[in-house]
């Protein structure tokens, strides 16, 4: 819970950001007759957020609302606008400033944490300098870790430019005030914000999973699933993101896995996205669970363009992607690598192969809940 004083000071401080945001944007709008609000808060409230965290961002997103309703838009405009337009500019203005005040705390608190970890290894490392062995194996260690950091960074600075872009760019289009939208293209914008934060959203969480797995943190799960009745849930909502690709669903068992519905859901999804990507137009992507000896199956079918059997081995690194494809499909090759994390997290295991008649195959296996798992659930 934080202190009255931290909440005092981030209030002043995010107050006195905004003002230069409000000076600079009257000087914008003096010099050129441009009404730049974005260009002029959402950099200010990524300053507050990333100095005072997330409580300072959305309180500058606020401020920054507040200030241009009542010093940017005269009173003889809102009582002329329409009504829809005026509610849709300010939930603009608030999802862009919220989503870039999240994602400046994010970026600040992951750069910490990894400045802290990094201190921390260098210290243990320095404590085990009398043991060779040991040593190198820490330092080997060590070097992976930055390396991870490394690409880590180079995905955050790249891979969320474009959905981040595109929110901003469709936000400042719908906030526009000499330029009336027509309906068709006011809801075409709000179905590509919809698109765009979702796909932020996902590779929030492959990232997330990605950090966690760098520091072993990643929490083992070996709940009780019904993939029969969560996959076709999953199918049917990614069904809406891949209009030209037919889905299908064959369940041929009820029994019940091992592991957890979120990871499950994470990795069914990331597998579909790829089956999707891949698959020709009007290609088809099957989704198969069944029984096998070891616990309970799903595989992942499509009609795609395949696998070589010299990249099997390679699929699931990290950053991997195939030299076929990485010019025509875009990505940022953590998927795989996220989806065995979460699988062998639930006690599973994961593969990739090529299909005999072309296509590619994903799957993953987890143990089936037995007998002596239902009478332990039933003592509960």
């Amino acid at each position: 819970m934080p202190s009255l004083r931290f909440v005092l000071i981030t209030l002043a401080v995010a107050a006195g950001v905004m003002l230069i945001a409000v000076a600079i944007k009257a000087l914008i709008l003096s010099g050129t007759g441009a009404n730049a609000g974005f260009i002029a808060f959402i950099p200010a409230i990524a300053v507050v957020a990333w100095y005072r965290g997330l409580v300072g961002g959305i309180a500058a997103t606020l401020m920054g609302a507040v200030a241009d309703a009542l010093l940017f838009t005269p009173a003889l405009f809102v009582a002329a606008a329409n009504l829809d337009s005026v509610q849709i500019r300010l939930l603009a203005y608030l999802a862009g400033g919220t989503a870039v005040s999240y994602l400046s705390y994010r970026l600040r608190t992951e750069r910490d944490r990894a400045r802290r970890e990094a201190g921390e290894r260098k210290v243990a490392l320095e404590q085990a300098a009398s043991m060779s062995d040991e040593l190198g194996r820490r330092v080997a260690t060590e070097r992976r870790a930055a390396e991870l950091r490394d690409a880590y960074n180079s995905i955050v600075s790249h891979e969320l430019r474009t959905p981040i872009t595109a929110i901003l760019a469709g936000a400042k289009l719908l906030a526009r005030r000499d330029r009336r939208l027509d309906e068709p293209t006011r809801q075409e914008l709000i179905e590509d914000l919809e698109v765009e934060a979702e796909r932020l959203y996902r590779l929030v969480e492959d990232l997330l999973v990605l950090s966690r797995s760098e520091g072993g943190t990643i929490e083992k799960h070996d709940d009780p699933v019904a993939l029969a009745h969560l996959l076709p849930r999953i199918v049917r909502s990614e069904e809406v993101r891949w209009p030209g690709v037919h889905f299908e669903v064959k369940v041929a068992t009820s029994e019940t896995a091992r592991g957890d519905e979120t990871y499950v859901e994470q990795v069914v999804r990331n597998l579909l996205s790829n089956a999707a990507k891949y698959s020709p137009a009007e290609g088809t992507v099957e989704v198969v669970v069944d029984d096998v000896p070891d616990g309970v199956r799903v595989r992942v079918l499509d009609s795609g363009v395949g696998l070589r059997e010299e990249e099997v081995d390679r699929l699931f690194a990290l950053y991997y992607r195939s030299p076929d494809t990485s010019g025509k499909v875009g990505g940022a090759g953590i998927g795989l690598f996220v989806c065995r994390a979460l699988v062998e997290a639930m006690g599973g295991r994961i593969w990739g192969a090529p299909r005999p008649g072309g296509g590619a195959e994903f799957g993953f296996v987890l143990e089936r809940v037995g007998d002596d798992d239902d009478i332990r659930l039933e003592r509960r």
